[in-house]
């Protein structure tokens, strides 16, 4: 059967977004099995790491702000295509960086370069989709899941073999690199987007009590905070409230993880026959009854499996707000994704810290309270994600 030579462009597109998505992955799981080296070779003490932490945190809120002033500059191609060998070069240059100030400057860096980056790639996402005539955003989720995960196997046998921390860094930028140049030439070049704000076919936000950009906010802060809180405490709440030992406790992550990453590959083929605030509404339910049953019943043979229903039940609902955000117009000159995925990125901080001050209090039960009542209300606003019409192909087979 001949390939379609129309939609040939789109689906080429599609691959090179797709691959961003993974780039952008390998990097964020390639660096938490390093960060005790990275400590050590700096010669800091707990609350100097999570300073140096904190200018990674603060580079990604920086960057998304700054993603939509350069696609409107140079168009979301370039953005992308010069993004992924800065955001390389910036994880690089991370290991030779020996002291707090420089390492707090290198986390900085790296994180204002993967901010920016992840506003880019998801605003290409939207636009692809749009013109591809099929939903892809979600797949392209599960994609960076997969390799994120990829990135943190990796790494760690990177540390158990002794590699140095330098070589790898340099190796991994490198091969990525190499790897994702040539198929990022295949982005929508003639079709360009020359900033976040995704052309014709656009829904005003036209408000009401409350603008529908702030429940995509809210949206994207809860569902980041809960993905947080999940990925960062999970093992610690298995361990010191179920009681489970250290190595069955990493299976909460690796659970959760895997439920995320499967629901993000098959809910574009469900959304042709569900409309998306219902299976956000459907997730999210099952997410907070599965995640509640297991405080209540506080086993591992419970729990860990609550934490993949966890995961497959709120995987859907940050791609879908992202869908939503790139096709609303705020004020006819941008779209909302840019504001939405910054409030991800601070529900994303400040989720676990909320954690952690809860456990210190009152215990890590009480705790993961937290995130059940962030699936309620994600379900409550889900809404917003709804659909205004079909996806639809903007090309015809000749």
């Amino acid at each position: 059967m001949r390939a379609d030579p129309i939609r040939a462009p789109f689906r080429r597109a599609r691959v090179a977004v797709t691959t961003t998505f993974a780039v952008h992955a390998v990097v964020a799981g390639s660096l938490g099995p390093w960060i005790p080296r990275l400590k050590a070779r700096s010669d800091l003490d707990p609350a100097g790491l999570g300073l140096a932490l904190t200018g990674f945190a603060a580079g990604l809120v920086v960057g998304t702000r700054l993603a939509a002033p350069a696609m409107r500059r140079v168009g979301g191609r370039t953005t992308v295509r010069a993004g992924v060998p800065l955001l390389a070069a910036a994880f690089a240059l991370l290991p030779f960086a020996r002291g707090l100030p420089s390492l707090f400057a290198a986390f900085s860096a790296l994180g204002l370069v993967s901010g920016l980056l992840d506003v880019a790639m998801n605003a290409e996402a939207v636009d692809v989709e749009r013109r591809y005539g099929r939903r892809v955003m979600s797949a392209m989720h599960g994609t960076w899941s997969v390799s994120m995960l990829g990135g943190a196997a990796l790494a760690s046998v990177s540390v158990a073999a002794g590699l140095d921390i330098a070589v790898y860094f340099a190796a991994v930028a490198v091969l990525l690199v190499a790897a994702s140049l040539p198929i990022l030439r295949w982005l929508l070049s003639p079709l360009e987007v020359r900033d976040e704000f995704t052309a014709d076919e656009v829904t005003p936000d036209r408000g009401g009590r409350v603008p529908r950009v702030a429940l995509l906010c809210l949206i994207a802060f809860v569902a980041f905070m809960t993905e947080g809180i999940a990925a960062e405490w999970s093992a610690v709440y298995l361990n010191e409230s179920v009681g489970t030992t250290v190595g069955t406790a990493g299976l909460g992550v690796v659970s959760f993880a895997a439920g995320m990453a499967i629901s993000r590959f098959v809910i574009d083929r469900a959304l042709d026959r569900f409309e998306a605030s219902v299976v956000v509404r459907l997730g999210e339910g099952v997410g907070a009854i599965a995640l509640g049953t297991a405080l209540v019943v506080n086993t591992a043979w419970v729990s860990i499996p609550a934490f993949f229903l966890l995961g497959l039940g709120i995987g859907p609902a940050v791609p879908l707000a992202f869908r939503a955000a790139g096709r609303l117009s705020l004020d006819g000159a941008r779209s909302g994704l840019g504001i939405v995925l910054t409030a991800g990125y601070v529900g994303s901080i400040l989720g676990p810290i909320a954690v952690g001050f809860t456990a210190d209090r009152y215990g890590y039960r009480a705790a993961f309270v937290i995130p059940v009542f962030a699936c309620v209300i994600v379900a409550a606003v889900a809404g917003a994600v709804r659909e205004s019409g079909r996806t639809t192909p903007t090309t015809r087979s000749a």
